[in-house]
């Protein structure tokens, strides 16, 4: 199969308007046409019968996979998570960088930068910074040391290194000077994420007022919600002008907030998401992650010392499949859109991913009937 022409085959295709019966044609990594009994003349020919050919997934919060981490400042480390993620059905991610320190944090945004256009598998669509303008009493698994009051002379000076890669950065909005640096970063272009933040609902009113429109893995390293104190939850789950990532691994959040989540939330204002570090794909056993040793088990990473969730081993087809099952309601087209086209849309990429149409950057993923991956396809060929 060559990029310059494929024919998917007779799949159940996840439209924009749910699933049909089709053909998905790719010309030169684009698909041109979706439809029935489409012409297999002078093409590949992918035989999609009884599978399911879906938009790629975006992870727009994964910080590593296959031993590897996005903090690294390694260049091979991330072609490495590129590659492994392919595997997966993720066609498109944000590196997504933790607190570290400036001159870490430098090293980190280069080599990403340096990756793209190199990477093996899924495509660098950006870079998220989460942290470190962050709360240190909500620091999760982060370097609460290195975290610090936001500055917009740092993210300008990170923005020019990237190569303008910065897509999205997640603060806290009750840290001193957190309002105008979610004006000035929103006048940047850069999507503006409230987390790891100790904020009451008026804190996060005002952030929302400044610029704020997604929330960094909803119910995590956040202030709890209380009937007198709704906080940054309250506010997340009532505002149609936010969407929230959910990390659906059966750790970090259970099925029954996960429902609370979707019965308040617009379809495509909840966004499934990974926070996977180097531990996925990786057996069970111990690692050094963040500076610390964590534990690889039962499906969850967490530090050895406090037994504190530390990222994930979550992949977005697990996450797909996960969400699937804990919510029969949802329609499957329902449930990948939040994989791909809501992802898609909150860093302002729709135009061009997370849905399968005439136009779109042929991304692709099929899968069995059970959402194993079978293939995945970036511009419409299988990635090295």
């Amino acid at each position: 199969m060559t990029p310059s022409s494929l024919l998917v085959r007779g799949g159940d295709v996840v439209t924009p308007g749910g699933v049909q019966r089709s053909d998905v044609r790719i010309e030169d990594g684009t698909i041109t046409h979706v439809g029935c009994d489409l012409s297999a003349a002078g093409v590949s020919v992918l035989d999609a019968r009884g599978m399911l050919v879906a938009p790629g997934f975006i992870d727009v919060h994964i910080h590593g996979a296959a031993g590897a981490m996005c903090e690294s400042g390694d260049s091979e480390q991330i072609e490495t998570i590129s590659a492994a993620l392919a595997r997966f059905g993720t066609t498109g991610f944000l590196a997504t960088i933790a607190t570290l320190a400036p001159d870490d944090l430098r090293a980190a945004v280069r080599a990403v930068a340096v990756t793209v256009g190199h990477e093996p598998g899924a495509r660098i669509l950006g870079i998220h910074l989460e942290g470190p303008y962050l709360s240190s009493w909500r620091a999760g698994a982060q370097a609460g040391r290195s975290m610090r009051a936001p500055s917009v002379e740092e993210l300008d000076a990170l923005i020019d290194l990237s190569g303008g890669l910065i897509r999205m950065v997640t603060v806290a909005p009750e840290l001193e000077g957190a309002l105008p640096f979610i004006r000035a970063a929103r006048e940047r272009g850069v999507v503006v994420a409230a987390g790891h933040t100790n904020a009451t609902a008026a804190e996060m009113e005002l952030a929302v007022q400044a610029g704020v429109t997604h929330v960094t893995h909803l119910f995590n390293a956040m202030r709890e919600w209380h009937h007198r104190e709704p906080g940054i939850i309250g506010v997340a789950l009532t505002s149609d002008a936010l969407s929230t990532e959910l990390i659906c691994d059966g750790h970090h959040v259970s099925p029954g907030a996960i429902a609370l989540a979707l019965r308040c939330k617009p379809p495509l204002q909840t966004v499934l998401v990974s926070d996977a570090v180097s531990a996925l794909g990786l057996a069970g056993g111990d690692y050094e992650l963040f500076g610390t040793t964590c534990r690889v088990e039962g499906g969850a990473v967490r530090r050895s010392a406090d037994g504190k969730l530390a990222g994930s081993c979550l992949s977005l087809d697990r996450a797909v499949a996960n969400l699937h099952c804990w919510a029969p309601e949802l329609s499957v087209a329902d449930v990948v859109h939040r994989a791909s086209w809501a992802p898609a849309r909150v860093v302002g990429l729709d135009d061009q991913y997370g849905t399968i149409e005439p136009g779109k950057v042929a991304d692709v993923v099929v899968l069995d009937p059970t959402l194993q991956v079978v293939h995945t396809l970036r511009a419409g060929t299988v990635p090295s």
